[in-house]
């Protein structure tokens, strides 16, 4: 068991690579693929399997946030500020760009308490995530069905 536990806390230099790249782009909503050309176009070489594993790592910690996609394209990963509420908040992810939009109105908070008051269940704000489309790609789509 200690010796499992020395390896959870155990840092690679690509790890803590993947951790700086989060905490300099705190907004960005990024897929491995983008976190691994990234690293490829800046000469440093990391594999997409210790990305996965360290994307794991940072989702099980509470550093990072995963936002799986709908349609089985993969997940998307954001950086957790909890600085801005990221952690209390509802969030809106665009199906078609990826978008993720960070919903802090009071309207959910009516919402929240509506669900709890009366359907006796608390909603996980940070972890909870409303798909659909976002209004430059439901524009876009509305021309295309006409």
């Amino acid at each position: 068991m200690e010796n499992r536990e020395c390896r959870r806390n155990y840092r690679t230099r690509q790890q803590e690579s993947i951790e700086k790249y989060f905490r300099l782009n705190p907004d960005s909503c990024v897929t491995a693929d983008e976190i691994y050309l990234y690293f490829m176009n800046a000469g440093e070489k990391i594999g997409k399997a210790t990305i996965y594993r360290s994307l794991d790592r940072m989702v099980e910690s509470g550093a990072i946030k995963k936002f799986l996609s709908g349609g089985g394209e993969g997940a998307t990963y954001q950086l957790i500020d909890t600085g801005n509420g990221c952690d209390r908040h509802f969030h809106l992810k665009c199906t078609c760009c990826g978008e993720v939009i960070h919903m802090d109105c009071e309207f959910m908070d009516e919402f929240e308490q509506h669900i709890m008051e009366h359907h006796r269940f608390r909603v996980d704000n940070g972890r909870t995530i409303i798909y659909g489309l976002c209004e430059e790609c439901a524009q876009v789509h509305s021309l295309t069905e006409k």
